[in-house]
């Protein structure tokens, strides 16, 4: 392995596992190439429902293992959602962007059907958190009562 530069034993038993499974099309670099929706999905669903390890998935699809992972990461983080934008998630490009300075004014109208609802949902935030902060009381208030019932019986 030293002769040939090789710095980890796992890279080489990965190497043989997938030319045994696939052949020599198995060592080919796969530059670029743009995978459907579905097949990401395939992937991750044959990862969820079967116990294997993605090295070895990766074997049996002929792709990357560290697609296998980034793809297993994307649904885990954000879904089936996320594998359809996953060339897109991530660090944002380092092109620069052309800005959009022109910034359209809104109608008085408009800007008070936003401050409307801007106070709309910060009501509905206001009771939703007052919603859960009695249910934690009401619960911590049981897990007291089924304690103090506890010690004295």
């Amino acid at each position: 392995m030293q002769k040939f530069n090789i710095k980890s034993h796992s890279n080489l038993t990965y190497w043989i596992n997938s030319y045994n499974f696939n052949g020599v099309e198995g060592l080919k670099l796969k530059a670029n190439k743009k995978y459907s929706v579905e097949f990401k999905a395939s992937v991750v669903n044959y990862y969820k429902t079967h116990e294997i390890n993605p090295r070895d998935l990766a074997i049996i699809y002929n792709i990357n293992p560290s697609q296998v992972y980034s793809w297993i990461k994307i649904f885990d983080l954000h879904g089936i959602d996320g594998l359809e934008l996953s060339g897109k998630v991530g660090r944002p490009s380092m092109k620069k962007h052309k800005k959009n300075d022109k910034v359209v004014p809104l109608t008085d109208s408009e800007r008070n059907k936003y401050i409307n609802e801007i106070i709309n949902l910060k009501s509905k935030l206001y009771n939703t958190e007052m919603e859960n902060d009695i249910i934690k009381k009401r619960i911590a208030l049981e897990m007291k009562k089924d304690i103090f019932l506890k010690h004295h019986k």
